[in-house]
């Protein structure tokens, strides 16, 4: 792992804004309903277009479900697509996430860096201690979004959307729970440490 301790000081953005962000998504979801084959180019299709109208420097969570989307067009095209059962498919956004947030702290950017910048005093974002905690939480959310895409597919019983739903929220709350508490760890080893 990368340590971001020497890395230059560069202001990183959070990407699409979250109504920007939630519009792919709503286009895949009613896309699925009227025109299911064509449903995730066109949420890639808004997700590029939003991106560019903004003129947001996307971060690796961004990247990744464009990806995620580009993947499902292919996908939806082939007839390897057509041969992925249901939790699969269903699996696959929680694993290219999980990728997309491995990479970026391999690259030693961890997308969460990119949330909390904007937001955090000066005197915090140049601490050891406060890029330590991002990529620690970067990775705790890649095992969350690994986990689930895992217990989606391994998971015996019958697939459905909502045991599929339902999955996807539980890891990721307890995935939120520990990100808050390495939060806490940051806070309180930055009051100690303040001058």
């Amino acid at each position: 792992m990368r340590s971001l301790a020497h890395t230059p000081e560069i202001p990183q953005q959070p990407g699409l804004t979250a109504w920007a962000g939630l519009a792919p998504w709503l286009v895949f979801a009613v896309g699925l309903k009227y025109l299911p084959t064509a449903a995730p180019a066109l949420a890639l299709a808004t997700g590029l277009i939003l991106a560019w109208l903004t003129r947001a420097a996307l971060n690796p969570l961004d990247l990744g479900i464009l990806a995620y989307f580009l993947l499902l067009t292919g996908l939806a095209f082939s007839a390897f697509g057509q041969n992925l059962s249901p939790a699969t498919q269903f699996a696959l956004c929680p694993a290219v996430l999980a990728v997309a947030a491995a990479a970026s702290v391999a690259l030693g950017r961890p997308f969460t860096f990119a949330y909390a910048y904007p937001y955090t005093p000066e005197r915090h974002r140049v601490r050891p201690a406060f890029r330590l905690a991002h990529q620690w939480i970067s990775l705790l959310w890649m095992a969350g979004f690994a986990g689930a895409a895992l217990t989606i597919v391994l998971l015996p019983g019958a697939w459905s959307l909502s045991r599929g739903i339902v999955i996807l929220a539980s890891a990721l709350i307890g995935t939120a729970a520990g990100t808050a508490l390495i939060g806490v760890w940051f806070h309180c080893r930055a009051a100690r440490t303040m001058p």
